[in-house]
């Protein structure tokens, strides 16, 4: 599974680098849950339940890994060092969703990857026409990641050209405030576990401003995956 992030991650990069439409103000999140390699039919459908069941979630689609390979391949199809990456072996089936309340997402993302054979779950930016006029970018940190490391992801970050809103966000400080987020929305607070937590490095960035760099912070040291969001979820 760790073989295929970094990649989703590029192709999440080039999806909305690609957009050149007029703004707009605001746009949903999609969630994609990425299943284990050895998940059974009666667990794939368990997690699709449990999905189905949370707050402001909606069009549940399931998408097999030829599938996958295929939408992939096509999305790298000018990124040769990126494709040769691609192992079909190695992509994973997953489901997709929209989320249409930001302040949810990232509860949702997080008590997902609790469930059992869910091996990862990434948030982006909801296909739209137009895209908002800014982006956030969630650069979040793996479990043992350090306090240096997490230090050394904000200082890439604020050296990035066009990064606003810079904020490094420990693992208490998420839980406490994911959920204030989650009151009111059914008992998505009470699912939310504090050992889920990670650190974290935010920030906001203008859609239609090229960042150098950006694309790098996925391979520093700590750093599991990079989503980019709407800017109303930071």
């Amino acid at each position: 599974m760790r073989r295929v992030v970094p990649v989703l991650a590029s192709v999440l990069l080039l999806t909305l680098s690609g957009c050149t439409t007029e703004p707009a103000e605001s746009a949903h999140t999609t969630v994609t849950v990425i299943l284990d390699q050895d998940v059974t039919p009666e667990q794939k459908s368990a997690v699709e339940q449990r999905l189905r069941s949370m707050p402001s979630v909606e069009g549940v689609a399931f998408e097999t890994r030829e599938q996958a390979y295929a939408r992939q391949k096509e999305t790298l199809e000018d990124e040769p060092d990126l494709l040769a990456q691609l192992n079909p072996e190695y992509v994973p089936e997953s489901f997709h969703a929209t989320v249409t309340d930001p302040l949810a997402a990232e509860a949702i993302e997080l008590v997902m990857g609790t469930v059992d054979q869910v091996g990862s779950v990434v948030l982006r930016i909801a296909e739209a026409d137009p895209l908002p006029s800014r982006i956030g970018v969630i650069v979040r940190m793996e479990a043992t990641a350090t306090a240096e490391q997490l230090g050394a992801v904000e200082r890439a970050v604020r050296a990035l050209p066009h990064a606003e809103s810079v904020e490094a966000e420990k693992r208490d400080a998420a839980y406490e405030r994911l959920r204030e987020q989650c009151q009111g929305k059914g008992d998505l607070a009470t699912q939310l576990d504090r050992q889920s937590m990670r650190d974290s490095v935010r920030f906001e960035l203008p859609l239609d401003k090229k960042s150098p760099g950006m694309s790098k912070l996925i391979g520093l040291d700590g750093v599991d995956v990079l989503e980019m969001v709407p800017a109303t979820m930071l």
